[in-house]
């Protein structure tokens, strides 16, 4: 049984067609105080991931990282594409910020590229001929 409350652990692997990485951070803390982060589509099993993690542990802060992602596929065809709706409320919300707090205007494609919801990835296996 684990008796320290600081900690760190991190594993993946591969699961049903998906890659898994699950990461665990913990500090010292006078009550348990939990923090799930997982990819929105998944987001429904925050609950059953904070019970599991109650079941072992009372005390500390503890923050929780789960990534799940397709496996990678030789004869899968992606295509990515923009969301334009999105993109242009960020980019209007960001050129607000600088105009509010008058900030320097450095506005670029990384920039914007950095919020990933503007992004869909489409996945099509390819045709076996």
């Amino acid at each position: 049984m684990i008796k320290s409350m600081t900690g760190y652990g991190r594993q993946e692997g591969t699961m049903d067609g998906r890659h898994i990485q699950v990461e665990i951070k913990s500090v010292n803390h006078r009550f348990l105080e939990l923090s799930t982060h997982i990819n929105r589509g998944y987001s429904f099993l925050e609950g059953k991931i904070s019970d599991y993690i109650k079941s072992y542990i009372s005390r500390g802060k503890v923050d929780i990282f789960v990534s799940v992602e397709p496996e990678a596929d030789a004869n899968e065809q992606v295509t990515v594409s923009v969301n334009h709706n999105i993109a242009d409320s960020y980019i209007h919300a960001l050129r607000e910020l600088c105009n509010t707090y008058d900030l320097k205007d450095d506005l670029s494609v990384s920039t914007v590229a950095r919020f990933g919801d503007i992004f869909t990835v489409c996945r099509e296996p390819e045709d076996e001929e």
